[in-house]
């Protein structure tokens, strides 16, 4: 037969382990990254356009184009970046997550670019439109 004590033990280490499930799930945070850069698109070179946690975020413009993006973070030094893209349009004209519908253009799909990397606590997304892009096969589906 177990005891009070017994019992309430195993009831606080199941929720102890429910809660540390939750604590796991990572927020995904998309921004804009064609609002973030504004007018340096016109100017090649590294230019920063966010502070995302302690990691600084810099996009790499070439021609008018968005060739690369990085993020330095001050301790673990170059994080990786990853190439994404989606139907869905994850970022509205402000910064912030805004999620909407397919975009649909007079039957053709429209596809967003992004560029996403994990700081180790949460994923960070910044998405362009494929005309500040080079476009090409390295781009892999988003997946919420």
């Amino acid at each position: 037969m177990l005891s009070r004590r017994m019992a309430l033990s195993l009831l606080a280490s199941a929720s102890a382990v429910a809660a540390s499930g939750t604590a796991l799930a990572k927020k995904k945070n998309h921004h804009n990254g064609s609002a973030l850069l504004g007018d340096k698109i016109k100017q090649n070179g590294k230019h920063k356009i966010h502070k995302a946690g302690k990691v600084d975020v810099s996009a790499d413009v070439r021609n008018g184009k968005v060739i690369g993006l990085s993020a330095t973070d001050p301790g673990k030094g170059n994080l990786p970046v990853r190439k994404v893209k989606s139907r869905q349009k994850l970022a509205e004209a402000s910064p912030g997550l805004v999620q909407a519908g397919m975009q649909l253009a007079q039957a053709t799909i429209v596809y967003y670019y992004g560029y996403w990397f994990d700081d180790g606590v949460d994923d960070w997304y910044y998405w362009f439109p494929a005309d500040v892009v080079i476009v090409d096969d390295s781009w892999v589906e988003y997946t919420a």
